[in-house]
């Protein structure tokens, strides 16, 4: 489908080293079926392992430098990458789209009990992402859905396993990303500390909970009370 990251691995891993001068690079987040702005989605630099979030307009800033890898994860959406480079550059603005799950999930029933949104997603996603790393069907080379950057497709590297491994690694990292959205969302931060707008996302970046932490709390209760905790201090601040 869309996805393209064991090209953008073996291409971060090649380039990382030689990454130069960064600089902060704003973009919007959209969704490729609407156009409207994808909220509170998590934009990562793999490169330096750093991460923000968009804001109520889908807005984002991040620093980068060439040839580095961001990647982008949301609630109900594929993961995508996007390679920074000289294309990128000339562009004041970056403008990346994510792709709507279809919820096709084959022979499981997606209104299943017992199973939650997080889970119906990541099965959807896993499920195109081992799709595409044994087929063999899709050209070497391709434009990422952004509309920026090129990006080489999982089939020309599927047949070496340390790159399968390295894939598996960076899927593994947008589905932890993925997870810290669901359960730290929108719409709970919202309702207990009342912000909205660039107030919401200025907490939400800044209090963001680790993937560890939120899978030693498991309940909602756990949440609410991180979230008040942390209004705390970002009160002060």
């Amino acid at each position: 489908m869309r996805t393209y990251i064991l090209a953008v691995l073996v291409l971060a891993f090649t380039f990382s080293a030689n990454a130069q001068k960064r600089k902060f690079v704003y973009g919007y987040l959209k969704d490729s079926v609407t156009n409207t702005a994808i909220v509170l989605a998590s934009v990562r630099n793999i490169s330096t392992n750093t991460t923000v979030m968009t804001n109520n307009a889908g807005r984002f800033a991040i620093e980068v430098g060439e040839n580095h890898i961001l990647s982008f994860a949301a609630v109900g959406y594929f993961f995508d990458t996007l390679r920074y480079n000289n294309i990128n550059a000339l562009q004041d603005t970056l403008y990346p789209f994510l792709v709507p799950l279809a919820r096709d999930l084959g022979n499981v029933t997606v209104t299943a009990r017992g199973m939650s949104r997080y889970q119906l997603d990541s099965m959807e996603r896993r499920k195109d992402f081992l799709q595409d790393i044994v087929n063999y069907t899709i050209p070497t080379v391709s434009q990422a859905n952004s509309g920026a950057g090129i990006a080489l497709n999982l089939d020309r590297f599927s047949r070496h396993e340390k790159n399968k491994r390295r894939a598996m690694q960076f899927y593994e990292t947008n589905e932890k990303e993925a997870y810290i959205n669901y359960r730290f969302n929108t719409v709970l931060v919202q309702s207990l500390t009342g912000f909205r707008d660039e107030k919401l996302h200025l907490f939400s970046q800044r209090h963001r909970p680790s993937y560890e932490w939120l899978r030693k709390h498991t309940t909602e209760e756990d949440i609410q009370y991180y979230i008040n905790e942390q209004l705390k201090i970002f009160s002060k601040k």
